[in-house]
């Protein structure tokens, strides 16, 4: 029997400007989470909904650390591993230190029921992996779907001193069966699998010293409350990044990166010769 589970969904897989981002959250197996928050791509629908993105992004901060935020950027320093090859890093040089929402002191009424929970959320990881490294995976004939399973197995990797979780994973795109692929992330475990079919794939990964599942769903969100905020939490960090990158561009249009008419034409207009390409654009 699990005593823990974790989370684990992606955001911004299939832009072409912006990074990818992975997020997991680990907490006690009874937590109990807000219904509302099911379903990501129902909480947050357009940027009209940024608000509600950034609420939890501050709640989550309170969980973890006990006190309000000041800032967005505050945030994104918590909880964000990542790396920057360049001296100016135009993915965090920007990052508003303003929230949009009026008041964070009235989240704490709004939110009561779901910060009594505080102590069962045990950690928060989310992975930042920038077009430069994006580009620089795939240049050696990697794909972009290894990639994300390799953030995913890190963030696993990261979770595990905790004994006896299960892992939700969200699928990495049509990919079916995964064992081959977790026996070269863990190779001094053994791997059983459960189930292998379009709509889950459900492995048993062990060694003398650890036990745990992870499982892969198509619509992970719908399945797991928690991948769903992890998801949440994910959104909110990438709109973040994304708009320290349009100030740092001086892109003055709302951009999101994705492969829209908007986004391929501020990307015609990016001065390069004053910044680096390959950090900015990706390359599939």
């Amino acid at each position: 029997m699990e005593k823990y589970i974790c989370g684990i969904d992606e955001n911004g897989f299939g832009p072409i400007l912006g990074p990818l981002v992975v997020t997991g959250i680990l907490t006690d197996k009874d937590i109990k989470i807000p219904e509302y928050i099911m379903d990501s791509k129902i909480f947050y629908k357009n940027k009209k909904d940024f608000k509600k993105l950034e609420e939890i992004g501050i709640v989550l901060y309170y969980m973890i650390e006990k006190k309000l935020p000041v800032s967005p950027y505050e945030i994104y320093k918590r909880f964000v591993i990542s790396e920057c090859p360049f001296n100016e890093n135009i993915c965090e040089k920007n990052i508003p230190y303003n929230f949009k929402i009026d008041s964070i002191d009235k989240l704490l009424l709004k939110y009561n029921d779901f910060l009594k929970e505080r102590n069962k959320l045990k950690e928060i990881r989310v992975k930042v992996i920038c077009p430069y490294f994006f580009n620089e995976f795939i240049n050696k004939k990697n794909s972009k779907f290894i990639l994300n399973l390799s953030v995913f197995c890190k963030i696993i990797k990261e979770m595990i001193k905790y004994k006896e979780i299960k892992f939700f994973c969200g699928k990495v795109g049509s990919f079916v069966y995964y064992k081959n692929y977790l026996y070269y992330f863990f190779p001094e475990y053994k791997i059983k699998i459960i189930e292998e079919n379009e709509k889950v794939s459900s492995y048993e990964i062990s060694n003398k010293k650890q036990n745990f599942k992870v499982i892969f769903y198509k619509d992970v969100e719908k399945i797991s409350s928690l991948s769903s905020l992890s998801s949440i939490l994910g959104k909110y960090i990438r709109e973040i990044i994304m708009e320290s990158i349009r100030k740092s561009l001086n892109i003055n249009e709302e951009i999101s990166g994705y492969r829209d008419r908007k986004t391929k034409k501020a990307i015609l207009n990016i001065d390069f010769t004053k910044f680096r390409k390959e950090c900015i654009v990706r390359n599939c």
